[in-house]
């Protein structure tokens, strides 16, 4: 498993279980019982009448305590009868009173209009001279408080058992009246209660795919810059030196990246230095081979020509002589500028070691060679080379001699046509220096070579 996966579970395995308690947690408060709402939550009957009683029982309560009142300021008013609120009409259901006993207050067959508590009326000597009474009337703002309590609608029954809106009763739940609910009441069925497993394994189910999308993203992000760097140094040690980390930061990655970048920098300067020569900046031996063969297999490929030329200054060694090694040098560097000028851009030159030059013309035939391999030499002929106040002599002392050789007409490997042009030089040498020589053929003496410099051609001093 990757980095990036060990992590994922990690942070799976971290954020799971406060996210599936969490879960839990809800479910269980959405669900029965639970203060949240939940679709299809009930309590039972018993609870519902219950609620129902303890709300009939505390507006009793309140009810006596103003009865009591009343009472107490009608015997001091010498009074006999009195009720709040005034003008509160009958029949009343009696707190404390079954209306099926011989005191109830409500005829059969009636319904209530109110709830009441009464109290007696009575004299210094104690004789009771009547009934002072407080009335809740039976309506919408009680039957509102009650469908609250039970958590159900709470209705009035009528007459019969009959619900005044025309509902048949005794297929609901019924309540009262008797001494504690002294009126007759209506609970409508509790709705069925949803079973809260289900609701709770989907709740776990989300908590736990979130945990996972989470650690991912957590494990992803952690991971990125690392596996920017790997991804780099693959890149870097397959050959591509131009891969860069691209990493940001002060904290740990991003000065690795840093550093890693700038590892690849000096691999890549390395790597130049390793195939290029220092004096003159052409390739050298080591990358003029791999180049060859490089440019073999691609104009094998492809069916087209490449020509090889082998370069040599002539008396080179005279030079270093009379001058010095620091002029010889001067004498190099001068003659790969001039190399650079008379080639294309498709053309590739190499130094593979002291006055010997190689130069690769790919899609060059022998006579595109030997056009190159005069204007070479004319090059080198037609200006003077300036060496700290000495002129070296362009006719004598500092000429060149080449030999050209051409895939696939006189050889097929790389080996073989290096081996051709060296052997087409000498045959230049051996011919008298300064001019060129076609492998297999009579060399071109000078006289024959020497031309007017065609346009292009190096003058310019060093």
């Amino acid at each position: 498993m990757t980095l990036r996966g060990r992590l994922a579970v990690a942070f799976t395995t971290i954020l799971l279980a406060p996210m599936v308690l969490g879960a839990a947690a809800l479910a269980g408060l959405s669900g029965p019982g639970g203060p949240l709402p939940f679709p299809g939550r009930s309590d039972d009957d018993g609870r519902a009448q219950a609620a129902v009683r303890a709300v009939i029982a505390a507006r009793c309560h309140h009810l006596a305590a103003t009865a009591a009142g009343l009472a107490a300021t009608a015997a001091a008013a010498g009074q006999s009868w009195a009720v709040v609120p005034a003008g509160a009409t009958g029949p009343w259901a009696v707190c404390g009173v079954d209306p099926g006993s011989v005191r109830g207050t409500v005829p059969s067959g009636t319904v209530p209009t109110g709830l009441a508590a009464r109290a007696e009326i009575r004299t210094a000597a104690g004789e009771v001279t009547g009934y002072a009474y407080a009335v809740q009337p039976l309506d919408e703002s009680l039957f509102a408080e009650l469908s609250a309590a039970a958590n159900r609608r709470v209705s009035l029954v009528g007459a019969g058992g009959v619900d005044p809106e025309g509902g048949d009763a005794p297929t609901y739940d019924l309540l009262g009246p008797d001494a504690e609910v002294p009126i007759a009441l209506r609970l409508d069925p509790a709705p069925p209660v949803r079973d809260p497993l289900p609701l709770l394994l989907v709740a776990i189910g989300v908590a736990v795919l979130a945990s996972a999308l989470l650690g991912f993203w957590l494990a992803d992000l952690a991971t990125r810059p690392l596996r920017r760097l790997l991804t780099t140094a693959e890149r870097a040690s397959s050959g591509d030196l131009t891969a860069r980390t691209e990493v940001d930061g002060r904290d740990e990655t991003g000065r690795l990246g840093r550093r890693l970048d700038e590892l690849i920098v000096a691999l890549q300067e390395v790597q130049q230095l390793s195939i290029t020569d220092a004096l003159t900046g052409l390739g050298n031996r080591r990358h003029l081979i791999e180049t060859l063969r490089v440019e073999i297999e691609r104009a094998n490929r492809f069916r087209r020509s490449l020509a090889v030329l082998a370069l040599d200054l002539d008396h080179f060694k005279m030079i270093n002589d009379r001058y010095g090694h620091g002029a010889g040098d001067v004498v190099l560097v001068e003659f790969a500028s001039r190399v650079r000028r008379v080639i294309r851009e498709v053309d590739l030159a190499f130094r593979p070691g002291g006055e010997e030059f190689v130069i690769l013309l790919p899609e060059t035939d022998i006579s595109g060679s030997i056009t190159v391999a005069r204007r070479l030499g004319d090059a080198v002929r037609h200006a003077p080379f300036s060496l700290g106040g000495h002129s070296v002599e362009k006719a004598t002392d500092v000429t060149v001699s080449i030999g050209i050789a051409v895939f696939p007409i006189h050889a097929r490997t790389a080996a073989e046509l290096l081996n051709a042009a060296d052997q087409a030089l000498y045959a230049a040498k051996a011919a008298g220096r300064d001019t060129f020589a076609v492998f297999g053929a009579p060399p071109t003496l000078r006289s024959t070579a020497t031309s007017t410099p065609a346009t292009g051609d190096v003058t310019v001093p060093l």
